[in-house]
């Protein structure tokens, strides 16, 4: 007999709060897509790319959790922490330009993978005594640790020397009593890389995703980060060194800052890895990544190899009951379309209909689960997460939680699903006056978040297009836009009148819902 729906577990909406609450239950429900850990562990891909909620973080601290001394060892630092406009500036002893922030960000990832290696005991240096004095001192200025930030906000002032031990290559090499950062890096290359272990060490850095990174500044100091990363991973596979230092990063930032990289090509097609949990259409679907993740999460938190979750749901599910014509969709569509086509937002929404179904407020569900607890977890769904985590996006950007508090109440002043430009400007107006260059920009960063989508083509031709975060160029500010059903939802409005969708050939059906170049495309709801 399978369990009730009400007993099922989809995770919590943040990875690391789901590692920290009960660590073996985590590891326990993880999906490994593609044996992406694998591949990390052994050193094969050192960025790991994704949309915002693709899994990027969940994979970062499953290794942590699954660490063991036999096999390996991680540790994922937060980037979010650290003051990643201050990298640029900080005093390695070099000019200004973008060669010194190379150097800065290899410092940073040196000190953070040094610490790591220190951290497992059967870990050997060449030169252990002069190692572990040169991390004392760095310790003790704090570039290692997690209050790294404060220490390089204060090294991007003046420049940082650091006094030479009594012991070592560099007291035999070097004439001075101090090295300042620049000349300090070669030897800590050199030390890392020349380091014997039994086990593997994993250096992970994420919250890139935390920081909205439309500045030039960011821009600088991330292309940066990815090359000096690059230029220390290729010195470790050299070597066959003892591990790796990975990148967590969105797919979409990846690709802005790739002209900066005279490497990125070669990043991108040898040493990434896409989370990519694409839905593809018909049904098709229901064996989808996505599904397949769903599925394998619950099913493993209560001990089932197979748990089919759509199976609790009754096959279609009927909306506009209101307008008296009601239209029956198929239930997977149904909960897509409320959906940005992510793990993190799929898992919410099951979740939410879980925490209905086991309040006791409804009737207990037969077979299936009721409409009523169903409608009622995607209302839930709808008002608590997705509303709140468009409002997220907005992370970063210049007037933060007010800019995103009146764009939103423009969309929802709108009063309709089917709008233009003009109208949100108008609307975004009423709510307090707004330049024509700061419309386009929260239309942008709207259409990033997912909010909005375009009603591409002709009437009788037409289909929705949204995008979850990537290239901006494909935005076409001068069409109609399309509110996203779950902000619908969430504000009680109905929805307009939808373009027909014509059926796609098999070449558009390809490129509406399995393109890599970013395009994701839903029927309407």
């Amino acid at each position: 007999m399978r369990p009730p729906y009400a007993n099922l577990y989809f995770g919590m909406s943040d990875s690391r709060n789901e590692a920290n609450e009960d660590p073996e239950a985590f590891v326990k429900s993880y999906v490994d897509l593609n044996h992406a850990s694998d591949q990390i562990v052994s050193g094969m891909k050192f960025l790991v790319l994704g949309p915002k909620g693709t899994g990027k973080s969940a994979l970062a601290w499953y290794l942590q959790a699954s660490q063991t001394p036999e096999t390996f060892y991680a540790l994922v630092r937060d980037a979010s922490s650290l003051p990643l406009a201050e990298v640029p500036r900080l005093q390695t002893g070099q000019p200004a330009g973008p060669e010194r922030t190379v150097i800065a960000w290899k410092f940073i990832l040196l000190c953070n993978y040094l610490e790591l290696l220190l951290s497992d005991p059967d870990c050997k240096f060449q030169k252990s005594r002069e190692v572990r004095r040169v991390a004392k001192l760095l310790r003790e200025y704090g570039f290692m640790g997690d209050a790294s930030g404060r220490a390089l906000l204060n090294a991007s002032t003046t420049t940082v020397t650091i006094p030479i031990p009594h012991i070592g290559n560099i007291y035999k090499r070097e004439s001075k009593p101090e090295l300042n950062i620049y000349s300090l890096i070669p030897y800590i290359e050199n030390w890392v890389a020349e380091a014997v272990a039994d086990a593997r060490h994993v250096l992970m850095v994420d919250g890139l995703d935390s920081i909205y990174l439309n500045d030039l500044r960011y821009d600088e100091s991330l292309s940066s980060l990815v090359q000096a990363a690059y230029e220390l991973n290729q010195k470790l596979r050299q070597q066959t060194a003892t591990g790796s230092i990975v990148l967590l990063l969105r797919n979409d930032v990846f690709s802005r800052i790739a002209l900066s990289l005279p490497d990125s090509q070669k990043m991108r097609d040898d040493l990434s890895f896409d989370l990519d949990w694409r839905v593809l259409s018909g049904e098709a679907g229901v064996r989808a990544p996505l599904m397949q993740l769903v599925n394998t999460k619950a099913g493993r938190a209560v001990d089932l190899a197979e748990l089919e979750v759509l199976s609790y749901f009754p096959p279609k599910i009927e909306v506009g009951k209101r307008s008296g014509r009601p239209l029956s969709i198929p239930t997977l569509q149904y909960f897509l379309n409320m959906t940005r086509h992510t793990p993190r937002d799929l898992l919410r929404i099951f979740e939410e209909v879980r925490k209905v179904e086991a309040s006791g407020t409804y009737p207990a569900s037969g077979e299936h689960l009721s409409d009523e607890v169903v409608r009622e977890g995607v209302l839930q769904y709808s008002t608590k997460y997705f509303v709140g985590a468009i409002q997220n996006e907005f992370a970063g950007f210049e007037g933060g939680p007010e800019i995103a508090a009146q764009a939103l109440t423009a969309l929802k002043n709108i009063g309709k699903q089917r709008f233009d430009r003009q109208e949100f400007h108008n609307a975004l107006s009423e709510v307090q006056g707004v330049q024509s260059e700061t419309t386009d920009q929260l239309l942008r960063l709207l259409f990033f978040a997912g909010a909005i989508g375009n009603s591409i083509g002709q009437t009788g031709k037409a289909y929705m297009q949204f995008y979850h975060r990537r290239d901006e160029s494909e935005i076409y500010l001068k069409g109609v836009f399309i509110l996203h059903n779950a902000l619908i939802h969430a504000w009680g409005m109905r929805r307009t009148a939808q373009p027909q969708v014509r059926n796609p050939s098999p070449t558009r059906q390809k490129k509406r819902h399995v393109t890599r170049a970013g395009r994701r495309t839903e029927p309407p709801a």
